[in-house]
């Protein structure tokens, strides 16, 4: 056949497209699509990794603050002071104690870091080994450097620890530590189990002796998941499981955690049977009609790339391509349609988790009011709104009358649940629509009121008060009543005025020493 020949030209042009577009097709996955891609799945892995940090640091935050709770505190700064070991031992080494907490151990050392008093649970350590363990993990240099709470991980034999330590200081935080008080939870299975109680086998605790060092290798360390700036996990994504470790202060290895690395958008090969059999498809459809290539192959395609791109740049997974025919364009595009509905769904779960996660962070586990943290945010949204500017708006800050020597009397299990009843006297109290209650930290509540002046608002403030008092809850120790009262500052903001946070709170604040020095079981407005 004659290279001159229409036909022999019509084969090499044949040669020549399908050259080019197995060449195009290449590029484009090679170099477009299976980069984005890949990108897409790092960056949901990354999501899973902080999904995975952000739930230990929870549980870690609970006890931060349980330890802080009892180290700032008068009776604990007077127990360590006089070395009062059976005071610490009748009030925190109770088993049922560490079963309702979920800790292994309390630990008390006085200011020369010496130990005064130490129990572990279901542990035959002795208190030189206990000092020991706990000094060279470098959990005080870390209290000391760094904040009055902190946490560091460490080695107790072979059993990986969280040690959670905060100087122990007086109620009011005046003054020098006479110590540190040291939170011992032991971390394996278990503490994974409570954790995520809701969802079996998500995550799962390995021992350092049980980890490949390529797991090690591909981790992501917990501390650097917890520093803003870091954007995608380290190491290269080659096992089946994404792992975060947990190192010591000396930057020792101690365990990890790893959770099933998502199906993610680049598990898929650049050359596959799609591309062949587009090849010959093109082939044929070029012979019999060459129009036909160019409207049904080429542009679908990149239709499709403009599809990828856009998910892409918009961060929009909900879009759909509308695939024409049968062939292997259009399963490309069903696969794709498949593949962004992967993402979707994956992507609507982290962001469900997320939510659970910030509601979690801003609610007091204890009472179920939204916390403090919640508490300043709410206020900041409310200053930013014009709405809040013309209308009335008022702060109640509450107390609950001698608490600490209802604490001092009658334990914290029944402070607990002392608080627990006044959460729920001022919830009863308040309409939902307009009114927040939150617990702003101990004893103390505070509530806004939405569209309600000075006068309205002591009347709730009354009522909440009068509430709180007919439960006629028992207080053998409060010099006022038989029962649980409360005292009540009231600050209101007129309408038409910019809501000053600080000045507000201060107002409110001052009011409640009023009603304090009134006597308490009362009401003061500023």
């Amino acid at each position: 056949m004659s290279t001159r020949s229409l036909r022999s030209q019509l084969v090499f042009g044949v040669v020549i497209v399908i050259t080019t577009f197995v060449a195009v097709q290449l590029c484009i996955r090679a170099f477009v699509t299976y980069p984005q891609l890949k990108a897409l799945s790092e960056k949901h892995d990354f999501y899973e990794l902080q999904r995975v940090a952000s739930e230990v640091q929870q549980e870690l935050r609970a006890l931060e603050n349980l330890v802080y709770d009892n180290a700032v505190w008068d009776s604990t700064y007077n127990a360590i002071a006089t070395k009062d070991v059976n005071w610490l031992a009748k009030t925190y080494f109770l088993p049922t104690s560490y079963t309702t907490l979920g800790i292994d151990g309390w630990l008390f050392f006085d200011k020369q870091n010496n130990v005064v008093a130490a129990e572990v649970f279901q542990s035959t350590l002795t208190l030189d080994e206990i000092s020991q363990a706990v000094t060279t993990s470098g959990i005080f240099d870390a209290v000391e450097r760094q904040s009055t709470v902190h946490t560091v991980f460490s080695m107790f034999r072979d059993t990986p620890v969280a040690l959670i330590a905060s100087k122990i200081l007086p109620s009011d935080e005046q003054g020098d530590s006479n110590g540190t008080a040291v939170v011992l939870q032991r971390i394996d299975q278990g503490f994974i189990e409570k954790i995520t109680p809701n969802i079996t086998g998500d995550i799962t605790f390995h021992a350092i002796d049980s980890l490949a060092p390529q797991a090690i290798s591909q981790s992501t360390s917990f501390d650097a998941l917890n520093v803003d700036g870091i954007s995608t996990p380290t190491g290269t994504a080659t096992l089946p499981r994404l792992y975060v470790r947990f190192e010591s202060q000396q930057g020792q290895t101690l365990f990890a955690i790893s959770i099933a690395r998502p199906k993610g958008p680049d598990k898929h090969v650049i050359v596959d049977g799609s591309l062949l059999g587009g090849a010959l498809v093109s082939v044929l459809s070029l012979i019999v009609f060459y129009g036909f290539i160019n409207r049904k192959l080429i542009n679908p395609v990149y239709e499709l790339l403009s599809l990828v791109q856009r998910a892409q740049d918009e961060q929009d997974f909900s879009l759909r391509c509308k695939p024409d025919g049968d062939n292997e364009v259009h399963q490309l595009g069903t696969r794709l349609n498949n593949l962004l509905s992967l993402i979707e769904k994956q992507q609507n779960a982290v962001y469900e988790k997320n939510q659970i996660l910030e509601g979690l962070s801003r609610t007091d586990a204890l009472t179920g009011l939204s916390n403090r943290r919640y508490f300043d945010e709410w206020l900041a949204t409310l200053a930013d709104s014009s709405s809040t500017t013309n209308n009335a708006l008022s702060l109640l800050v509450i107390d609950i009358d001698y608490f600490k020597l209802f604490n001092d009397y009658y334990g914290h299990a029944k402070g607990d649940e002392a608080l627990k009843l006044v959460a729920s006297s001022i919830k009863q109290s308040l309409h939902e629509a307009t009114d927040h209650a939150f617990r702003f930290g101990g004893e103390e509540f505070t509530v806004i009121l939405q569209n309600t002046n000075l006068n309205d608002a002591k009347t709730v403030a009354d009522n909440i008060r009068k509430h709180v008092e007919n439960i006629n809850y028992a207080h053998d120790k409060s010099p006022i009543s038989d029962y649980i009262t409360i005292s009540v500052g009231v600050a209101a903001k007129a309408p038409g005025e910019q809501l000053n946070e600080s000045e507000l709170f201060a107002d409110a604040d001052r009011a409640l020493y009023q009603a304090k020095a009134k006597g308490r079981n009362t009401v003061c407005s500023a």
